[in-house]
């Protein structure tokens, strides 16, 4: 005759899966519905520029370009933008204002050299220091200015 061990007993008075990952799982998407509201909007204030750029472009020099792309670059924040879009969306912002006229005085007179620290030059004599040079958008709009030229006046290679 053989004798039977009793099953082993497990502690039941803890919280469940459930009551641990729900509020997660809550979290999470009221997370994810805030993060996408905010794309949203970042999506439209880009689209706002393009079509005010295509408006305003065709009286403005490259110079009033530059100061008018910057200008709504600064207007991101004002206006609850993402920052990582903005920073994408200054290049289109950029090109439509450009491509809007003509900018072949602009384009002869275009001094680039071939390792781009000038753009940084030019933004300091602006009073626009960029301290992180991987995120500065007055570089980011003289670059663009200079694909610009470089592509035939055509495209901005983003």
């Amino acid at each position: 005759m053989s004798t039977l061990e009793p099953a082993p007993t497990y502690a039941t008075d803890g919280p469940t899966v459930w009551q641990v990952l729900g509020p997660v799982f809550v979290l999470s998407a009221l997370l994810g519905a805030f993060v996408y509201q905010r794309y949203a909007a970042s999506e439209t204030y880009v689209k706002e520029g393009i079509a005010r750029m295509d408006k305003e472009g065709p009286s403005l020099t490259a110079d009033g370009c530059v100061d008018a792309a910057l200008e709504w670059f600064n207007g991101c924040e004002a206006n609850s933008a993402n920052a990582a879009v903005c920073e994408q969306g200054i290049k289109l912002v950029a090109f439509h204002c450009l491509k809007a006229a003509p900018r072949d005085e602009a384009c002869e007179a275009y001094q680039g050299s071939p390792n781009g620290r000038w753009v940084y030059g030019k933004c300091e004599e602006r009073g626009q220091r960029c301290v992180n040079k991987r995120e500065c958008a007055c570089a980011t709009v003289f670059r663009s200015m200079e694909s610009f030229c470089i592509n035939d006046q055509e495209r901005v290679q983003l």
